[in-house]
């Protein structure tokens, strides 16, 4: 059925993927903007960003810290955004405005597609929503100085995924994942909430999920972000897209 003569057809306006099939979280979810989903998408693939900062999106850069837009091939892939540090400690993070909400009983997934270096084991990285409590470092947007979150990635040290919830301010909590991040490979990492479980996915497969009570009727902001462990030598993420998609 062609929706409003714009020739898309149904299947491209909602993702129909089998409940059994990989990318469950994708199922029956908004693929273009509606009145019934509030949906967002970055391939990074524009002009490179001004002073680091992709458009609609703000940074959080610690002293050395870049992000930058490639659009070589030597990068695997046009259009790849990377962050990048120069010392232990350090990082680079970039966030939307707090100005959506996870509902109870309404469906959400935000999903991003990154590659994390050979030092991926001295390596932080996150994404998710949060609350911007504090936005003075990068790790502000995963850590306890967040009052309401909800996020998924590795913390340095161990390349195991962990999906990590706080809300209202009452302590992280953290669950590993049945799974863990590879370095120098590109990866599908997905949160998936349902209106009731939260849940996460590697290359499209359910690897855990957190059964804590999420922040909901709280302004979040969407994010992403990493910062170098202890490591002598500079880390890089890098990110080929980003999308968000919330049930209304």
């Amino acid at each position: 059925m062609a929706l409003n003569g714009a020739g898309l057809t149904e299947s491209i306006v909602h993702a129909n993927r089998s409940a059994a099939a990989g990318y469950v979280y994708r199922n029956s979810m908004g693929m273009v903007p509606s009145a019934e989903f509030l949906v967002s998408f970055d391939d990074f693939n524009g002009p490179p960003p001004v002073s680091d900062v992709p458009w609609g999106w703000l940074s959080i850069l610690d002293s050395g810290a870049t992000i930058t837009a490639s659009v070589t091939a030597a990068t695997g892939n046009t259009g790849v955004l990377v962050l990048t540090d120069a010392t232990a400690s350090e990082g680079a993070a970039i966030y939307k405005g707090a100005n959506v909400q996870l509902t109870v009983g309404k469906r959400a997934y935000m999903e991003v597609r990154v590659l994390i270096d050979a030092t991926i084991t001295d390596t932080a990285f996150y994404f998710g929503w949060t609350a911007l409590t504090d936005v003075t470092n990068p790790e502000d947007l995963w850590d306890t100085s967040a009052a309401d979150l909800t996020v998924l990635g590795i913390t340095d040290g161990s390349a195991v995924l962990q999906l990590t919830n706080d809300t209202g301010n009452a302590g992280l909590t953290t669950v590993a994942m049945d799974a863990s991040m590879v370095a120098a490979t590109w990866t599908v990492l997905a949160i998936g909430y349902d209106g009731a479980t939260l849940r996460a996915y590697k290359d499209g497969q359910y690897i855990g999920q957190n059964n804590t009570t999420i922040p909901v009727g709280v302004a979040l902001a969407p994010f992403f972000g990493h910062i170098n462990g202890n490591g002598a030598t500079g880390d890089v993420a890098s990110i080929d897209y980003w999308r968000m998609v919330i049930e209304r």
